[in-house]
């Protein structure tokens, strides 16, 4: 038994210096190992970083909800409004059942204001007729005025030839003392007659003339008010304007029929083509909250990408991009990160808000809980085939290669 136990104490220790042995060779052959690697590292370049994420196509211009009121009855969509179709900017997708009800009352509206328009032309001219009658009047006041001034040099014409018969008369009577046969009692007679006459019309012509004129002057002032008048009230009806509550009537009839008629909208981007993604409402249903359609100009597409926050900072402006997806098809077929095939495109704007994502990751071990920067990668309208096939594939989830340049490239962390 003890010697054994001596035989068991001489295994351990011929171990235990086996052990330290081979722990000094392990020690200095890792010394080794370590000056290489760090030798190696030094010469041999950092690797790139790969910057992927995920995105959505869309249009450049966005998918455009086309709606109607909340409890209107969808009619009918127009000839040719189906999925897939294209349209013309302005152009008419669907009515509702209150067209023709509001399409009636824009008729009235219509025939109102022209009836007012009419009418506001009748106004206007009897108005200016008025104005002219009055100046008219004004006129003959200002002739009698004129004329019954001249009066005055009438009665003095007057008032001299009365005199001058008086005088003649009473020179023929002195004459007729002195010598009865020079001027006899007829002729006497007949110069009496005529100096009287004189007499009279001249105290006539004097006795009117002083109304007469008065009377002429307030006729020139009485037409002078008329024309004012009548000035005045061209002035208003020209100012009031009847026919303007008959535009806006017409103008709210139109407004209420454009809402019973959805259209194509016309942008500001100069967008002149839509095409139809897809149909909400069937016609015969209630319109609620939801759109009835929903178009888009696909002429110009885009893909909006969700960059993890910490790889934000590798992507620029101008950066080229590939878009991949397995949906893609023809040369566009997707294949592997760094492989031919996908979609080509660049990045135009770069998000300065971070938030959570919006789209999922497949790969149930990715990380769920990282905040993104949304960066904006336009696909070149010029490269149709391009733009067609993400045309086909509006909403779809790609994966977004962000190639870089390899020069400026920063090491991987």
């Amino acid at each position: 038994m003890v010697v054994k136990l001596e035989d068991a104490a001489r295994q351990r220790r011929s171990a235990i210096a086996l052990g330290a042995a081979l722990g000094l060779l392990a020690i200095t052959g890792c010394n080794r190992s370590a000056g290489t690697t760090a030798a190696t590292m030094a010469l041999t370049p950092a690797p790139t970083r790969n910057v992927v994420a995920l995105g959505r196509i869309e249009p450049t211009a966005g998918v455009i909800s086309v709606s109607a009121l909340p409890g209107e009855r969808l009619t009918k969509y127009a000839a040719g409004v189906e999925p897939g179709a294209n349209v013309p900017a302005g152009a008419e997708l669907a009515q509702t059942a209150t067209f023709e009800l509001r399409q009636t009352q824009l008729r009235a509206a219509e025939l109102k204001l022209s009836a007012s328009q009419e009418q506001r032309s009748q106004e206007l001219i009897a108005a200016q007729v008025q104005v002219e009658q009055a100046l008219a009047t004004q006129a003959q006041a200002e002739a009698k005025l004129r004329e019954m001034m001249a009066q005055e040099g009438k009665l003095k014409n007057l008032a001299e030839a009365a005199a001058i018969a008086e005088d003649d008369y009473k020179k023929l009577a002195e004459l007729q003392a002195e010598d009865e046969e020079l001027v006899t009692p007829h002729q006497l007679r007949r110069r009496r007659n005529a100096s009287d006459r004189a007499t009279k019309e001249y105290e006539a012509a004097a006795a009117v003339y002083p109304d007469g004129l008065e009377a002429a002057r307030k006729g020139v002032a009485a037409a002078e008010a008329g024309v004012r008048l009548a000035q005045q009230n061209a002035a208003l009806v020209e100012k009031v304007d009847q026919t303007l509550a008959a535009d806006l009537d017409r103008q709210a009839a139109a407004a209420a029929l454009d809402q019973a008629v959805l259209r194509a909208p016309k942008l500001d981007d100069g967008s002149t083509e839509f095409t139809v993604l897809r149909t909400m409402v069937d016609p015969g249903e209630l319109i609620a909250q939801t759109p009835v359609l929903e178009i888009a100009d696909l002429s110009r597409m885009s893909c909006v990408a969700e960059v993890y926050e910490a790889d934000a900072k590798e992507i620029k402006v101008g950066e080229a991009v590939t878009l991949r997806s397995p949906a893609f098809t023809g040369k566009f077929a997707d294949g592997n990160v760094g492989e031919p095939g996908g979609i080509p495109g660049r990045v135009v704007r770069i998000g300065s808000m971070v938030a959570s994502p919006g789209l999922t990751n497949r790969n149930p071990l990715a990380p769920s809980d990282r905040s993104i920067v949304e960066v904006d990668v336009a696909i070149d309208p010029q490269d149709r085939a391009a733009t067609a096939e993400a045309a086909s594939k509006v909403g779809l989830q790609v994966t977004v290669e962000f190639l870089g340049d390899e020069a400026t490239r920063r090491p991987a962390k």
